[in-house]
């Protein structure tokens, strides 16, 4: 799987998780970190430094970016939506989803 697939794999769990189930502050750590590094793909320029103008602006033309990805592979969109619930439907009920135990180690800049 292509990086930024695995990054989008990863992003659809964590919403379809947070959709079903309260996630530890761990997990809600490592999908927002995630996320952010998904909307740095969608820029063509070096990351300015967090908690700047320049990065806030970055991060909503990440966004608008990952948005029209959205809109433009709705079929992937659904292939991706559709394995995070399979995902998600074959575990244990315990409360908590173990993010990281499914995904193995995602590397975050």
């Amino acid at each position: 799987m292509s990086p930024i697939l695995k990054l989008l794999a990863f992003y659809y769990l964590c919403d379809q998780a947070a959709a079903t189930q309260v996630l530890s502050s761990g997990d809600v750590a490592t999908c927002m970190a995630n996320y952010n590094q998904i909307k740095l793909e969608f820029i063509d320029e070096v990351p300015a430094p967090l908690g700047t103008p320049a990065r806030a602006a970055q991060n909503r033309l990440g966004y608008a970016g990952f948005k029209a990805w959205e809109a433009a592979n709705p079929d992937l969109v659904e292939e991706l939506r559709a394995k995070a619930q399979l995902d998600l439907a074959l575990l244990p009920k315990t409360g908590t989803i173990p993010i990281a135990d499914l995904t193995g180690p995602l590397t975050h800049n």
